[in-house]
């Protein structure tokens, strides 16, 4: 079933969250956390993004700004299992998680 799983694009999620939480429209930003949903499905960060996914629906700022800075901070985590260009990668995406958890707050 290798066919079926969707590869999440690490430097599309990167560069929508450079660009500002507002410029993601809500349906794009759930669509991207269902596919991370996919990739990480049976961890915890799988947890937190279904979390993420209700607080956008739900429009609550104040539980997204949370989220976001967990997310940052397991992924940043997750970074040191990395090797390579992915560990700088999935640094970069846990430390810009943190920022646009941060900037709701």
């Amino acid at each position: 079933m290798a066919d079926s799983v969707r590869t999440v694009d690490v430097d599309t999620t990167i560069a929508a969250l450079q660009q500002g939480l507002t410029s993601i429209p809500v349906e794009q930003a759930i669509a991207v956390i269902e596919s991370w949903q996919q990739q990480l499905q049976g961890t915890d960060l799988a947890e937190d993004l279904g979390d993420l996914k209700a607080a956008l629906t739900q429009g609550d700022a104040s539980a997204i700004s949370q989220i976001l800075t967990d997310l940052g901070e397991d992924t940043s985590e997750a970074a040191a299992d990395a090797t390579g260009d992915v560990a700088v990668k999935v640094e970069q995406l846990g430390e810009l998680l943190s920022q646009a958890g941060q900037s709701i707050a």
